[in-house]
């Protein structure tokens, strides 16, 4: 819409001047009875559409130009400017219609009742562990928009005949997708005609108990899980304890820690000796939602930088509070009392820590200090003491308010810890840039739990990244990397691949540098990006891969 008004505008805007150019060209030869407003805009409008009845002409040679300018510019708006961009959409829109009925009949595949951001993110998983898909969607303007990028029938998946077209019978498992209500009519009908197992997604699990009624076979809650999980990693550390840390080998463990801007390690390079004494491998660094493996010593640590470190728990510990830095005393703030926030807000009291709550809202019967206001306005936050704070968690429903909130409490308070909730997984860079500390999308962390579930594991939140994938490899007699060292092999440039850690004869290690040799019977660790772990795949193990699906939110 706002387009056709541009275009209406800069059409008018043509009309006019040629209008103008008409009337000095007709003084110009003499014909003064033409030289009027409504003559020259009946001229321009017949010749510029190439109409031209031919009753008005020019006689000299310059208006005969003007003419055949005035011709070529009308076919020009025509054909590239006026067919392409609003007529032609307007008929394919007419002439286009939902899809009825699923592209082919699948067989083992997940049914999605819903399309939503969490949709996005869950099929580029699915895509990559091969495992087929449907999703119906019920508002038409949605089906119509989406189909031609993913399996997608539209109808009312709380309809039987919509479930049949859908080929439940044959399906792995299907995944409610929309709100409480309508996840409840979905899944009573499904429970009419199959016992196949129903995957709901809840907003809030203290309402779960009505999705079970209804016959759920599991239900999940992506922002209950994120709540908690932020709310770990903004509280003090416990002793010993790591939320999202991934085990590799033995001890070894995997685990992410967020730089805060009062670090000691800021603004370092990767060569600081406090870093070494700690016995803990730094494996790769994230920047801005860029994850960069086996970063060189003159690589500079930012404070909105996260560490990715392999170790024991003993050495992850000392490497953390060099992330950590001075405890410093001042308020923790939230932004945004809605589903994640009241669950952070929860976790946090629990560990001790009372928040101060901002919300645009009246909050009743509210345990914890408030402010009722609009939480991207500056004297809001100056009022809920943004200047002393120690932490901020922007939890707002859209990213464009925490896009703003984040660059005014950065500019408030530099030294605040800001973690952000994005809603679209597009928007964390931009997040980034505005200068948070930390960024989770709960699109990610849906498709992440989904995803375990698909894979028959348990649903524990891991690391919160995009595009990073962990492959546990075991290397057989017939390997072509048996005698291969790692510097030989050069995957971090080659490939965008870092081996984190190796076992061989039950003993796991960390320490690899470019000499380790890979022997038969070791088992290795990798990290990387799915296109990374694919290229890997064809150049030396071309089984069927044995990766774990890792994605988070950066």
């Amino acid at each position: 819409m706002r387009n056709a008004h541009k275009l209406s505008l800069g059409i008018a805007l043509l009309i006019a001047f040629y209008s103008v150019i008409f009337m000095i060209l007709m003084r110009y030869e003499g014909q003064l009875q033409s030289t009027n407003l409504i003559t020259a805009v009946y001229w321009v409008m017949t010749t510029i559409t190439t109409l031209g009845y031919g009753d008005i002409v020019f006689r000299s040679q310059i208006g005969r130009l003007f003419s055949i300018f005035v011709v070529l510019s009308g076919i020009f708006i025509l054909w590239a400017v006026v067919l392409p961009l609003m007529i032609t959409p307007r008929i394919e829109n007419l002439v286009r219609t939902a899809p009825s009925s699923a592209p082919k009949r699948p067989e083992g595949h997940i049914i999605i009742s819903g399309y939503s951001p969490i949709v996005e993110t869950l099929t580029d998983r699915l895509s990559l562990l091969e495992i087929p898909y449907l999703i119906i969607e019920r508002r038409e303007d949605v089906a119509k928009t989406i189909f031609k990028s993913y399996p997608t029938l539209w109808g009312n998946p709380s309809e039987r005949g919509v479930l049949k077209r859908a080929n439940l019978s044959a399906a792995r498992l299907l995944i409610a997708n929309e709100s409480n209500e309508l996840n409840s009519e979905v899944i009573m009908t499904v429970r009419e005609v199959s016992e196949i197992d129903v995957i709901a997604i809840a907003d809030d699990l203290t309402l779960s108990r009505f999705l079970s009624y209804a016959g759920a076979s599991r239900i999940i809650s992506p922002k209950t899980l994120l709540g908690t999980f932020i709310a770990q990693i903004t509280s003090p550390p416990k002793k010993n304890s790591f939320p999202g840390a991934i085990q590799l080998f033995g001890d070894l463990r995997l685990v992410e820690l967020p730089i805060n801007p009062v670090s000691e390690l800021t603004r370092k390079k990767m060569t600081v000796g406090s870093t070494k004494f700690t016995g803990a491998n730094i494996v790769g660094i994230w920047r801005r939602g860029s994850f960069l493996p086996c970063p060189g010593p003159d690589e500079v640590i930012q404070s909105n930088s996260v560490l990715m470190a392999v170790g024991d728990i003993e050495q992850l510990s000392r490497i953390r509070d060099l992330t950590l830095g001075p405890r410093k005393e001042g308020p923790l703030i939230i932004l945004g009392y809605g589903d994640v926030g009241r669950r952070v807000a929860k976790v946090l009291a629990d560990c001790g820590i009372r928040p101060l709550i901002v919300d645009r809202h009246e909050l009743k019967d509210m345990p914890f200090r408030h402010i009722t206001g609009d939480a991207t306005q500056e004297s809001n936050l100056i009022e809920a003491g943004i200047k002393e704070a120690v932490g901020v968690l922007i939890l707002l429903n859209r990213d464009s308010d925490a896009i703003y909130a984040t660059l005014q409490a950065k500019n408030l308070n530099p030294n605040a810890f800001v973690v952000v909730r994005a809603n679209r997984v597009k928007s964390v860079e931009r997040i980034y840039r505005a200068g948070a500390d930390y960024v989770a999308a709960v699109p990610i962390v849906a498709s992440h739990m989904l995803a375990k579930i698909v894979q028959d594991e348990q649903e524990e939140l891991d690391l919160l990244y995009e595009d990073l994938e962990l492959k546990h490899l075991k290397i057989t007699r017939r390997s072509n990397l048996v005698g291969v060292s790692l510097g030989d092999m050069n995957l971090p440039d080659r490939f965008g691949v870092r081996v984190v850690a190796l076992q061989r004869e039950g003993i796991a290690t960390a320490a690899l540098d470019r000499e380790t040799v890979i022997e038969e019977g070791d088992e290795l660790a990798l990290i990387g990006s799915p296109e990374g772990l694919e290229a890997f795949n064809q150049a030396y193990d071309r089984r069927p891969s044995l990766k774990k699906m890792l994605k988070f939110p950066r």
